[in-house]
């Protein structure tokens, strides 16, 4: 995490203690039933609406650990509390899923114990950052790990159209990458916009800059948690624009995904990636220099960005940068091609 998003984080909790209190609880709780420690996740989730969330996350959690735990009326009428209180919202969606999943369930022999799913079937049902109720295979790993901020001050909820561009591009990931994320603790959080997830980063932003301010970008990388975020605010008001489309949302997933990658692999510092960066960057005409000033900065950046923007391209993302990276940087985008295993 770099020192500004550090601070900024710092004093979004600073701001509200109570908060704090319950997102550590929340995530406890997330991390455990993960592990499919069901009943310290409840206990978790609990502690995490005691200490003031609100938010339906924690809610469907309860539900999931509640079903995990056999507690099928209990969790059911989680779920129901979830589609009351929170209509609209991607978690009533999911709660809806889990109630229909429950009544559809045969009904156990007369005086036969509820018991919890096998070891090796995995949770029952989706959550914000577990996953979701299905009859086919379960998802596992990255895939298990995408989380949906509910909307905030009369924003539109995140849209499925989106959710599905992000699932569709965590199973594009070359094998090597969606290892590499599935067995570190990477997750994926997609919010309406930036200031859903954090309200009070409203009160920090620079409305004033010539660049994007962070409510304006795509996303951020936090940690190893990939913030994604379908709709840019409308600078001067709390208000979003039009949503992204699918594509760039799946470009978010890739280039996110290849900088945690990176982090791991140092693959933009490869002394070879690096020779064929630098004979590219050499053939690039002042026309084009300006438009492409992040991609060409001599400290590390200039190559991480670039080699970011192109794994994404050529994964099936594309944006307003894309063409000209394939046509200034042929070297570097072959050689990644060739050490990733894109198609």
């Amino acid at each position: 995490m770099r020192p500004l998003e550090l601070a900024l984080l710092l004093a979004l909790l600073m701001h509200a203690p109570g908060l704090a209190a319950g997102e550590a609880a929340y995530k406890a709780g997330v991390a455990a039933y993960q592990k499919r420690d069901y009943k310290t996740a409840l206990e978790q989730f609990r502690q995490s609406v005691k200490n003031g969330n609100k938010e339906a996350a924690v809610w469907i959690y309860c539900a999931h650990a509640y079903l995990a735990l056999g507690h099928k009326d209990q969790a059911a009428k989680t779920y129901q509390r979830v589609i009351d209180n929170f209509a609209g919202t991607p978690e009533a969606d999911i709660a809806s899923k889990g109630l229909e999943a429950i009544n559809a369930a045969p009904a156990a022999p007369e005086g036969a114990p509820e018991t919890a799913p096998a070891a090796d079937a995995g949770p029952v049902a989706g959550a914000p950052g577990a996953p979701a109720p299905a009859a086919a295979r379960e998802p596992v790993g990255l895939a298990a790990r995408i989380s949906v901020t509910p909307p905030r001050m009369g924003h539109p909820p995140v849209s499925e159209a989106t959710m599905k561009a992000v699932r569709e591009a965590v199973e594009a990931l070359p094998a090597g990458m969606r290892k590499a994320l599935d067995d570190s603790d990477a997750a994926i959080s997609v919010s309406p916009n930036m200031i859903d997830k954090w309200p009070d980063s409203i009160n920090d932003l620079d409305e004033t800059s010539p660049t994007l301010n962070l409510a304006e970008n795509r996303g951020r990388i936090y940690g190893k948690e990939m913030n994604m975020y379908e709709r840019a605010k409308v600078r001067g008001s709390k208000s979003l624009g039009p949503a992204r489309s699918p594509r760039l949302m799946k470009h978010t997933v890739f280039n996110q995904s290849f900088q945690i990658v990176d982090d791991m692999w140092t693959i933009s510092k490869d002394p070879k990636l690096r020779h064929e960066y630098f004979l590219d960057k050499k053939n690039v005409p002042f026309s084009a220099q300006s438009k492409l000033a992040t991609f060409l900065k001599d400290d590390d950046w200039g190559p991480r960005e670039t080699c970011a923007e192109l794994v994404a391209g050529m994964l099936g993302g594309g944006d307003e940068n894309t063409a000209d990276l394939y046509r200034y940087f042929p070297r570097t985008r072959a050689w990644l091609k060739q050490r990733l295993g894109i198609r």
